[in-house]
């Protein structure tokens, strides 16, 4: 797992991206604003911290950012390629790469 680890700004979310799988559908009748605050599972990070407390040798870890944002983060050194991260993430966050 010793491939580069490259982090984009935030741009706007394919719509194939989206999906709607783990998403709970209203069983009342909710306004239309209501329905779209709902989350879904977009591929952006809601900070829930499930990767943080799955890793193995705290290989994920939280960074703050001096401008108020924050980042997960990964140890290579620390990291034994598990993919509870990925397993476990419910915003499709984390890619596992095959070890060829």
């Amino acid at each position: 797992m010793h491939a580069p680890v490259t982090r984009d700004l935030r741009q706007r979310i394919p719509y194939e991206k989206i999906k709607i799988d783990y998403y709970e559908r209203g069983r009342a009748i909710f306004s239309l604003k209501q329905e779209a605050e709902r989350c879904l599972s977009c591929g952006s990070c809601r900070d829930c911290h499930m990767c943080e407390m799955t890793r193995y040798w705290g290989a994920i870890s939280r960074v703050e950012k001096p401008d108020g944002k924050y980042e997960y983060v990964v140890d290579e050194n620390k990291c034994i390629a598990c993919g509870f991260c990925a397993g476990v993430c419910p915003c499709g966050v984390w890619e596992m790469a095959e070890n060829i």
